[in-house]
């Protein structure tokens, strides 16, 4: 699973959403300035990790690091689809905001920690 590590500014964090009774997950945007236009982000954080973005607060300048995600998925036409996806691992303080304590992570997420795919089969597996 490939890793990457994106910094920039905090611009919504989501409630956390309890996807089912064993899957819960809580979406960061970061504003990533990049070239002409800033790159908007999206980054879920799942299960544990949804604590993670407790104490943090829009605006503020972060590094996230987040493991890369690519799903395959066949719809009922038969045509299949490539869905990528970026899951939080770490967040920090960066800049003139840091300071020692804002550093928290925990495991890598494992495969106990994805929803179980299922149900009707026109649902995107996400």
């Amino acid at each position: 699973m490939a890793q990457v590590s994106i910094t920039g500014t905090i611009k919504q964090i989501g409630k956390i959403q309890d996807v089912s009774d064993k899957f819960r997950k809580r979406e960061l945007i970061i504003t990533e300035p990049s070239g002409q236009r800033s790159q908007y982000i999206p980054v879920e954080f799942t299960q544990d990790r949804c604590g993670l973005l407790d104490g943090f607060k829009d605006g503020e300048e972060v590094t996230v690091t987040c493991f890369v995600n690519g799903r395959e998925w066949t719809g009922r036409d038969g045509v299949t689809k490539y869905f990528l996806s970026l899951a939080g691992n770490r967040i920090e303080r960066t800049g003139a905001e840091a300071a020692p304590a804002g550093v928290r992570s925990v495991p890598a997420p494992t495969a106990a920690d994805m929803p179980a795919v299922g149900g009707d089969e026109d649902d995107l597996p996400f």
